[in-house]
């Protein structure tokens, strides 16, 4: 089973690394600095500790549907996760009506369900590309695990993404945020993904 813990203390470690790196250095600002001081700093920032996010959330959500499916071949232990990855693959159970068939287990019926909802939720959460509120109701609903409903950290969820997305993408760009908000920013998603962690950790019980 994954140490989801231990994951978010590598994240934590990780961030605070990128932050001592980039932007700490630029805080508190100087209000005479031109940003081109610090432009390149915050947008290195902004882009790897999103993916730093990114690679965290994707790998809490594959370990929760992975040991809900594990238990519930296993152990018959069935849970809202599997539940909830059934009806995010549109699962439709299809019995057998040839009365000369030989009969069939409802686990039968079902296993395959299961195992074919994880494997298109892996699909999908590989091909994800972000962690907006958008891409991130489409990796926790599916395995049950509820969007933080924290405005202040959803706000800082789409700044960061918003930069990351004009800063990964071109050249010199018009405006960059200033270290004191990036960094605000990044540690409020921080803990945002503390409170996934937490939730997800619940669902590994």
């Amino acid at each position: 089973m994954a140490n989801l813990n231990a994951l978010y203390g590598d994240l934590n470690s990780n961030v605070q690394e990128l932050a001592a790196k980039f932007v700490d250095k630029f805080i508190p600002a100087d209000p005479a600095a031109s940003p081109s001081i610090y432009e390149l700093d915050v947008r290195a920032y902004c882009v790897l500790s999103h993916a730093a996010f990114e690679d965290f959330i994707e790998a809490v959500v594959l370990a929760v549907c992975g040991h809900a499916v594990d238990q519930w071949i296993t152990a018959r232990k069935t849970t809202d996760v599997v539940l909830a990855l059934l009806c995010w693959n549109g699962a439709k159970l299809t019995i057998d009506d040839d009365e000369n068939s030989p009969e069939t287990k409802p686990f039968d019926y079902l296993r395959p369900l299961v195992e074919n909802a994880k494997a298109a939720f892996s699909r999908e959460v590989h091909m994800n590309h972000g962690v907006s509120v958008r891409y991130l109701r489409s990796l926790l609903i599916p395995v049950n695990i509820e969007v933080p409903q924290d405005a202040n950290l959803l706000n800082s969820l789409g700044k960061l993404a918003e930069g990351r997305g004009t800063y990964a993408h071109k050249g010199r760009v018009k405006s960059v945020l200033v270290p004191e908000d990036a960094k605000r920013y990044v540690e409020d998603v921080l803990r945002l993904c503390d409170n996934i962690c937490k939730q997800a950790v619940a669902k590994l019980a």
